[in-house]
């Protein structure tokens, strides 16, 4: 069929073949559609964050949002750092809600369960705790629950979450005044503790918050928080529990507490020494004593010492009798007689015809029943006129034991040992060292160590237990003779790993570089042997901000601080302990 040109309806052409017409041309529109998405993410990027940023809470909004919603937490817990304003540390774990609380407290040896009820806080200490806190307790009170809360560098009544709100709200106000204000603390204070992102605001009362970064707004840590005792400074996390567990475990724990333990027995003296039969072979002395109260049922005993002269300088005979079954406040005579050899020579040397007594009574209660030792400390040059219920080694069995070991074990001369254990005892440090040195691990300067040793040691004490633990099991605490008969001076001498210790800390923000670099000047002091490295350990109290940092950012940390490489030269290494890690660091980490 024949149709008119042009026209395909009335032409035949073959199948598939029939031309298609061009497609109508489109006007290229893609430019205009990406511009559009560009607008609509650039103004994304600056008007969302612009909107969050107008939106936002101010920093006092927020610390307040913070504040309300710790007062009306289920429970809470609370961990951290105090220190005493003599510079002692303790860890604190403490769960609470309301005015009960539960947790624990441990210091440079032991620790000690805490529980607070109906106002009144009670302890549980372990044997090292009252080494440390008490030394005169530890032998009746260790395992018991107690209202004495000696060694406890808090108050715990003062961390309740009402009184932490209120303290930490104090001053603070959403209005015109700026010194009402909650403001940034500065780059000093991390932004990240643990895994959680955090703002740090500084308060109107002088401390520290961390507050979460996001909305809902918690508190997840305090700079100075309350409770400290005695002017000391306490760092705490804070975190949320729930109410169920609190009260199971708060439970059980106050099912054990009964009152206190009965307090032991204390004997003393009701008249003179009153003299028995003598002869070249013995001689008796007999004494009445009072049992002034207490509980009278551990066994105990008398240790007598004779004697040439009234100083009690030249010991001529000893003498132990056990003690009879006094009831409280009744009295009873007890008699002691010596055999001994010294006694015979003397006699038999027949200078003197006259002698002096003295006999003292173990309380069992506090110093135990070890007459032999009490002896053995009194016949290696402690004069017996010395010898009193006041002398710390005749109040603890621990301290006594320790200086029977010096003598006994190391050779020392009596007065230089009880010298010794009153210098630990006074520092707090007995729970640290008394297992060190009765192990052997630990060696003590005969002349110097009575002199030396004071409460700034402590951190000393504490490197030599950081070492023990990690395998050293020859440890010098002050100085050490080497082979070559050179005397090294240190705070820690770790013979085992060939390493000097210097320990220091840093106080506050400001001091981090100076106290570091003191350090280090300290530390170079001293000659070392050949093939011995110094090292440093630096503990970052509360009031520093980098107590905040973890380890992995404690080299940006001292770097921030102004310490720097070159004020390290000739330390091998740099140990910090933070709250919340340990960092080993060599000076070269320290270059930026």
């Amino acid at each position: 069929m024949i149709g008119l040109p042009g026209d395909p309806q009335t032409t035949n052409w073959p199948y598939g073949s029939m031309p298609v017409p061009p497609a109508p041309k489109r006007r290229r529109r893609w430019p205009w559609v990406a511009g559009a998405v560009a607008l609509v993410l650039v103004l994304g990027a600056v008007a969302v964050p612009l909107y969050q940023r107008l939106t936002r809470p101010t920093p006092t909004e927020q610390v307040q949002s913070a504040l309300a919603a710790l007062e009306h937490a289920p429970a809470i817990r609370l961990t951290g750092e105090s220190i005493t304003a003599e510079g002692t540390p303790q860890r604190i774990s403490l769960s609470l809600a309301g005015k009960r609380a539960y947790g624990q407290a441990r210091g440079s040896a032991g620790s000690a369960d805490v529980l607070v009820q109906h106002g009144v806080t009670y302890l549980r200490g372990d044997r090292a705790w009252w080494r440390t806190a008490d030394e005169t307790t530890a032998l009746y009170l260790s395992g018991h629950w107690t209202a004495q809360t000696s060694g406890l560098s808090v108050d715990p009544t003062e961390l309740t979450q009402t009184g932490l709100a209120k303290y930490l709200g104090k001053g603070l106000r959403a209005n015109a005044d700026p010194d009402a204000h909650a403001k940034p603390a500065g780059a000093g204070y991390p932004s990240v503790l643990g895994s959680t992102a955090v703002t740090p605001y500084r308060l109107p009362n002088g401390s520290v918050v961390f507050v979460t970064a996001a909305s809902p707004y918690t508190l997840v840590g305090i700079d100075r928080a309350p409770g400290a005792a005695d002017g000391g400074y306490l760092d705490l996390t804070v975190a949320t529990v729930g109410k169920d567990s609190f009260t199971s475990r708060f439970a059980k724990l106050a099912g054990g507490v009964h009152g206190d333990p009965t307090t032991p027995a204390h004997y003393v003296y009701h008249d003179r020494p009153k003299q028995g039969t003598c002869d070249p072979y013995s001689c008796t002395e007999s004494v009445r004593l009072v049992a002034d109260g207490g509980d009278t049922g551990r066994a105990g005993h008398v240790v007598g010492f004779y004697s040439s002269d009234a100083a009690g300088k030249h010991i001529v005979g000893t003498c132990s009798a056990k003690l009879p079954k006094i009831r409280p406040n009744h009295s009873a005579r007890v008699s002691c007689t010596t055999r001994s050899q010294s006694w015979q020579r003397w006699v038999a040397t027949g200078a003197s015809t006259h002698y002096w007594v003295w006999i003292q009574p173990l309380d069992p209660g506090y110093v135990g029943d070890h007459p032999n030792q009490v002896i053995n400390v009194f016949t290696a040059g402690v004069d017996a006129s010395d010898m009193g219920p006041d002398d710390i080694v005749l109040q603890s069995e621990d301290a006594l034991a320790v200086t029977d070991h010096l003598i006994a074990a190391d050779a020392w001369k009596g007065r230089a040992a009880v010298d010794a254990v009153h210098a630990i005892c006074d520092a707090g440090a007995l729970g640290v060292l008394q297992p060190l040195i009765m192990a052997g691990h630990v060696q003590l300067d005969q002349d110097g160590f009575g002199d030396w040793f004071n409460d700034e040691h402590v951190s000393a004490a504490v490197a030599a237990k950081e070492h023990a633990a990690a395998g050293s099991t020859k440890l010098a605490l002050g100085s050490w003779q080497d082979p070559n008969d050179r005397t090294v001076k240190a705070d820690l001498i770790d013979i085992s790993a060939k390493t000097t210790v210097t320990t220091g800390r840093v106080t506050t923000t400001r001091r981090t570089r100076g106290d570091i670099e003191q350090a280090a000047d300290r530390a170079r002091a001293g000659a070392v042997p050949d093939g011995f490295g110094r090292q440093l350990r630096i503990a970052a109290g509360p009031g520093s901000a980098l107590y905040w940092s973890s380890a992995a950012d404690v080299a940006a940390g001292l770097r921030a601080a102004g310490v720097t490489s070159a004020m390290l030269h000739g330390i091998r290494r740099i140990r910090v302990v933070t709250g919340f890690g340990t960092a080993t660091l060599t000076p070269n980490q320290l270059r930026k």
